[in-house]
């Protein structure tokens, strides 16, 4: 295992699991440590109560993300959302969809396929992903979240290309499930 441990370690990776974990160095591009989220901001009504009611208790919430996904939503609906969250400081993190759950093939639901759900199925899959990424952006979000890694490697090459906007950011969702500094790396 000691050999494991100094290749680990020659790739800047941990050598095992830190369980004496050190502060993180790592902060926001305004120096803070942390930053509050609400999930699931379903929709401009959702937001605008989360806006009374951080004001209300003078809390700041710095972002909201939303799971349905941006294909379930009416332009006016994205575009409010933007502009509520503009208007008060806040970033929006709307999930680009769909996903293998919500195709037509029973691979997701298969007790051998329920990991891929989350994930893209197949190259049309991908298209209406990076799809609901150009729609959001295009419609003034500069988040989205995202649960496939081929996703997250193509929108990164758009945004790098000037397809996307060049302050566009990618907020990966629970459900990649990340599990390990390998895979983490790999997000970064």
């Amino acid at each position: 295992m000691d050999a494991t441990r100094r290749f680990l370690t020659s790739m800047g990776l941990p050598a095992g699991d830190a369980n004496e974990l050190p502060t993180s160095a790592k902060r926001f591009p305004d120096g803070a440590q942390y930053r509050v989220e609400i999930p699931s901001t379903e929709g401009p009504a959702a937001l605008a109560a989360i806006v009374e009611e951080s004001n209300r208790y003078d809390v700041t919430i710095h972002r909201v993300s939303q799971g349905s996904g941006v294909l379930l939503m009416t332009d006016n609906e994205i575009t409010e959302m933007a502009l509520l969250a503009k208007t008060n400081g806040m970033e929006v993190s709307l999930f680009a969809r769909p996903n293998a759950a919500w195709d037509t093939g029973a691979m997701a639901v298969s007790s051998g396929g329920k990991t891929v759900g989350p994930r893209l199925r197949g190259q049309e899959q991908l298209v209406q992903c990076l799809e609901d990424v150009k729609r959001a952006a295009n419609l003034g979000i500069r988040s989205v979240l995202l649960a496939d890694e081929g996703a997250l490697w193509v929108a990164d090459e758009m945004r790098r290309q000037g397809e996307l906007p060049a302050d566009f950011q990618f907020k990966m969702s629970v459900m990649m499930a990340s599990a390990n500094p390998a895979a983490i790396r790999l997000m970064e």
